[in-house]
């Protein structure tokens, strides 16, 4: 009786598995019974937003002449700091979505994806989760 049902459970494992360009992709479905989106909090760099000043001071300084130059060398200043900033600003916007699902079979996982704002996830909404290696995603493809 034990050997037949784990023949079963081993044929069952592996009808639900997909070959996806040379990879087996575990695919299992379950529930969400949390989901929290993450917003990464990296600390802000002033020394980098100076040096990309002082580097953009540097190149505007190699154009123009008299007053133009001291134009050109604040104009470069100020781009190689927005520069900066704007490259901080994205960093620190990266967003991730802890999900807590329990899987049909009664499992409950915990799966940490980036965030794509068209696709959220709400507590009871039904998933299906792609394993592949290392790497599990989580889609509403049910």
């Amino acid at each position: 009786m034990k050997k037949t049902l784990l023949i079963a459970i081993s044929l069952l494992a592996l009808s639900s598995q997909v070959s996806v360009a040379g990879t087996k992709t575990l695919v299992d479905y379950g529930v969400v019974q949390q989901s929290t989106i993450i917003s990464s909090q990296s600390r802000s760099h002033p020394l980098r937003t100076m040096a990309a000043g002082a580097a953009g001071a540097a190149i505007g300084n190699q154009f123009g002449g008299g007053s133009g130059k001291t134009i050109m060398t604040a104009t470069g200043a100020v781009a190689g700091v927005e520069a900066s900033r704007n490259r901080q600003a994205r960093q620190q916007s990266a967003q991730t979505v802890n999900l807590t699902i329990k899987t049909n079979n009664g499992q409950i996982i915990q799966v940490v994806q980036d965030y794509n704002g068209t696709l959220t996830f709400n507590k009871g909404d039904k998933v299906r989760i792609l394993t592949s290696g290392s790497n599990t995603t989580v889609d509403k493809s049910v």
